[in-house]
């Protein structure tokens, strides 16, 4: 859990230029500029948190509590750090997602911003996953993120849940005990498209 500091403040880092925008819609004006807004204060909000997060003072007291603090202060400061990740990680897919959408040809640019989609996409499904209350809604998470990994990245969106669900497999059988095994097939059956809400009927927790 203590490496999850250097890559949340990497990320953290990055989704401070991402800037959030609408998304196209067939339905009514009124409806677009609701969810626009809806959107706009989630987006306000999220970047509120993380700014609050990454203040000097703040960021001295989590690192202190995960290196040095007791068993229960450090599991608890990293699900904080990891929490902030995820929200990081919603604001960056959802502006390369936004972009991908938007553009009116297909180019290296384009692939570039839909495998960026894709790999978020993965890396929110494990955190997601180190975050679950049990080995069920871990599978879940990493299940319905291989799913959303093929829709939004298109093309390169096979490859990179493969890729990441290899990867999540192996750190999760390290660091929650999770077998390789069952975590992989979770990734495969959301790869494949399958209804992992339904699979995993046992996990009650909210996407």
């Amino acid at each position: 859990m203590k490496v999850s500091v250097v890559l949340v403040f990497t990320v953290i880092f990055i989704s401070a230029s991402v800037s959030a925008s609408d998304e196209n819609s067939s339905t009514s004006v009124a409806a677009r500029q609701a969810r626009f807004e809806e959107r706009k204060l989630r987006y306000e909000q999220d970047k509120k948190d993380i700014q609050s997060f990454m203040t000097t003072k703040n960021l001295f007291k989590t690192v202190v509590k995960i290196l040095f603090g007791t068993s229960d202060e450090s599991a608890a400061t990293s699900r904080q750090v990891l929490n902030v990740l995820v929200q990081a990680l919603d604001m960056i897919r959802n502006s390369f997602s936004q972009r991908a959408r938007s553009s009116t040809s297909r180019g290296l640019r384009e692939a570039v911003d839909d495998a960026t989609v894709a790999g978020v996409t993965m890396l929110r499904g494990y955190v997601k996953s180190v975050l679950a209350g049990d080995d069920q809604c871990a599978q879940r998470h990493l299940c319905e993120s291989s799913k959303d990994a093929i829709r939004e990245g298109r093309e390169l969106g096979y490859i990179v849940s493969q890729v990441g669900g290899y990867a999540s497999s192996y750190l999760l059988q390290q660091q929650k005990s999770i077998p390789s095994t069952s975590t992989y097939d979770a990734v495969r059956r959301g790869r494949s498209g399958e209804d992992c809400a339904k699979i995993y009927t046992n996990c009650n927790e909210a996407e």
